[in-house]
């Protein structure tokens, strides 16, 4: 009795055995369980029963035997410098929803910001044979795709002349938050960011000094701090203190890692100034709306970013075509 209570658990039912259920061939089951009913012009109601009984069946395909005979592995990689990052861990989940919609497995790697082990996730992942990799890169050299893989760069992107990347305007935003700080009142603002070589901060502080140039505003290169990744808490403290004994009354922190670990120094070391200077950050966390010092952030569309990342990346594996570049808007909140 038992054994035959669960016995759709115990033996694997075949392609064969839905098709000899459904009444259809081996082959019109095959393009309905691979997502290809409407491709094949299978009509829906043969789909619907097909599935049916593949679900009453509890059917799980072989990817293995699928792998060997498309040709595929059914698997994407997503590459980011640091997964911990709420930024990054929201793209992530986002690109593993719109994956595993087309039958696509995610594997996710950080390189720390790190050239060499960046390399060596890529020759890893090419050893696995993935199809595909989303990737915010760290040098010119992995975006210009030696791994051989379809690839899609996204926050961060080497050469305009690429083509598949998504980003967003980042000079535009930058100058959009600055301007915010000014129209605040801020006459004096520090910019605090990191990994200045990366194309996306260089826009970023291309923004903040345009804005302040507009606005009549001195350019002071002593105002401009770029954070050591490896080191962000001591140098975002040795930053705080440094700007501080400068005077300004606004700063701008090129992402919101830097932004939380400012408003934890502030309220630690200078908790007489929290309602009088005034922080701008690129992206945002939940915590900006009740934190102090008022967080104006750049909220980046994480849906859109993800989306058109594995749209670019489908195109490249299964239609064989690159598909330029996307550079999409910020949601500015004021607090």
């Amino acid at each position: 009795m038992h054994l035959n209570r669960f016995s759709s658990f115990l033996v694997r039912p075949s392609i064969k055995t839905i098709a000899e259920q459904s009444g259809v061939s081996k082959t019109t089951v095959s393009f309905v369980l691979n997502g290809r009913g409407n491709e094949k012009n299978i009509s829906a109601e043969t789909q619907k029963r097909v599935l049916d009984i593949a679900q009453r069946l509890n059917y799980q395909p072989n990817h293995l035997a699928r792998s060997l005979s498309m040709g595929r592995s059914y698997t994407i990689g997503f590459v980011v410098p640091d997964i911990s990052n709420p930024f990054f861990s929201k793209i992530a989940r986002l690109v593993e929803h719109y994956a595993e919609e087309r039958g696509y497995s995610v594997m996710v790697a950080s390189t720390d910001e790190k050239p060499e082990k960046e390399q060596k996730i890529l020759t890893a992942f090419t050893n696995r044979q993935i199809d595909g990799v989303i990737i915010a890169p760290t040098t010119e050299l992995v975006s210009s795709k030696i791994a051989n893989l379809p690839m899609v760069n996204f926050d961060r992107n080497f050469n305009d002349k690429d083509d598949n990347f998504v980003t967003i305007n980042n000079s535009e935003t930058a100058n959009q938050l600055t301007q915010k700080l000014i129209g605040k009142g801020c006459q004096k603002i520090g910019l605090v960011g990191l990994s200045s070589f990366l194309p996306n901060i260089n826009e970023r502080i291309d923004g903040y000094k345009e804005a302040l140039t507009n606005n009549g505003l001195f350019i002071n290169q002593s105002l401009i701090i770029d954070v050591n990744t490896n080191l962000i808490k001591q140098d975002v403290e040795s930053a705080i203190h440094q700007l501080l004994k400068e005077e300004v009354d606004g700063f701008l922190f090129l992402n919101n890692v830097l932004a939380a670990e400012g408003i934890w120094l502030v309220n630690k070391h200078y908790p007489q100034l929290i309602d009088k200077i005034k922080f701008a950050s690129f992206d945002n966390l939940d915590v900006f709306d009740y934190a102090k010092p008022k967080v104006t952030s750049a909220l980046q569309p994480g849906d859109e970013i993800a989306r058109n990342c594995v749209e670019m990346l489908f195109k490249q594996i299964e239609d064989k075509e690159q598909s330029g570049s996307i550079r999409l808007s910020t949601t500015i909140i004021e607090r």
